[in-house]
Formats: structure tokens, sequence, C-alpha cells
């Protein structure tokens, strides 16, 4: 009885391991898989951003320069 008892317990807990470590396995990966888009996206809003810094720059440059002709 103690020992099929004991048997139980350590199939139950070598199971309740095993899918824990499947459920960490597949969140890791998700999240991995969320850094690379998030990554992405972040990239892509630099750039954006660096050309929209750029055409404030050229206008101000411009306006700048029919001031100084005034």
């Amino acid at each position: 009885m103690a020992n099929t008892t004991l048997g139980l317990a350590t199939k139950a807990n070598e199971l309740a391991l095993n899918t824990t470590e499947k459920a960490f396995n597949t969140s890791f990966k998700v999240t991995e898989k969320y850094l690379a888009v998030t990554n992405k996206v972040v990239k892509k809003g630099l750039e954006i951003s660096a050309t929209q810094q750029d055409l404030v720059f050229d206008l101000l440059v411009g306006v700048k320069k029919k001031i100084v002709k005034k």
C-alpha cells in the first residue's frame, strides 16, 4: 500500500513538473516572438520619427533662409 501510494505520488509529481515545464517553455517562446515583433515596431517608429524630424528641420532651415534674405 505504501509503495503504491509513493508510486502514485511520484507519478503525479512528475506529471506536474512536466506540465509546468511545457507551460513555461510555451510562454517563453511566445514572449520571444512578441519581443521580436515589438522590436520591429519600435525600430519602424524610430525611423518614422527621424524622417519627421528631418522634415521639420528642413522646413525650419527654409524659413530661416527666407527670413535672412529679407
